[in-house]
């Protein structure tokens, strides 16, 4: 399948996200010659940087800057061409009406072919349904021809193919998988970049071994030599061809 030029877009509700759910899928995606992009909503500092945050005369600002080093790292390693911080407060994220154009002004800009974020539900993390509504409610603003975004021509971008990728504990958040993604050939580069939050070598080993329960569902359904893989939802059905089913 041919995806060179395709564009992706990654909306993370916090800088873990990017690496721990999707990362096999970016670097599968650059790696076939697509392009990829992600926006970093929060830097988590309310909840998802706990590790961090709790370290003596840590502040949020130093914590910021770090979580930035090291998820710039992390996206230099699996090939995202652009990194988006947009710092907004998180636990809770709530967007207000600014936010909905800022990402939507980026749809508008970028028109990606495909974007990656959560899914609906995640009671161990509320953020993360809040995501998804937002990449929703920015789809729906980018599309509207009547809706004017300096430096963008409206109704660019539009109703974009949406994938949710899994939550923490997909078995009670209603996360019915109906996509997998074969990431064997780049576990590696996940493993690299996951490595760059040194303080969370749990979640990576967590979710390395999710990538060998979800290879076992992959091997299921046709894929028979997969040895890891990805599982994503897609939020509603696709129309076109040849983007993000390799």
């Amino acid at each position: 399948m041919e995806v060179r030029g395709s564009k992706m877009l990654v909306v993370s509700a916090h800088p873990g996200d990017l690496l721990w759910r999707c990362s096999g899928a970016v670097a599968k995606h650059v790696r076939m010659g697509g392009i990829a992009e992600a926006v970093v909503v929060t830097y988590g500092t309310g909840g998802e940087a706990n590790e961090v945050m709790k370290q003596p005369g840590m502040t949020v600002a130093e914590c910021k800057r770090q979580r930035r080093r090291d998820t710039e790292k992390a996206a230099a390693i699996l090939g995202i061409r652009e990194l988006d911080f947009y710092d907004y407060e998180d636990y809770p994220f709530e967007a207000t009406r600014e936010q909905h154009l800022r990402l939507a002004k980026k749809i508008r800009l970028y028109e990606p072919d495909l974007i990656l974020t959560h899914h609906e539900f995640d009671y161990c993390n509320p953020d993360h349904g809040s995501i998804l509504n937002y990449v929703i409610r920015a789809c729906e603003i980018a599309g509207g021809y009547g809706i004017e975004i300096e430096g963008t021509r409206p109704g660019s971008g539009g109703r974009t193919p949406i994938f949710c990728f899994e939550p923490h504990a997909s078995e009670i958040n209603g996360f019915s998988p109906n996509l997998f993604v074969d990431i064997s050939d780049v576990i590696e580069t996940k493993k690299a970049a996951m490595a760059c939050f040194e303080g969370k070598k749990h979640l990576a080993e967590r979710y390395l071994y999710r990538a060998l329960v979800r290879a076992d569902n992959a091997r299921s359904f046709g894929r028979s030599q997969c040895q890891y893989a990805e599982a994503y939802q897609a939020l509603y059905p696709v129309a076109v061809d040849g983007y993000f089913v390799y």
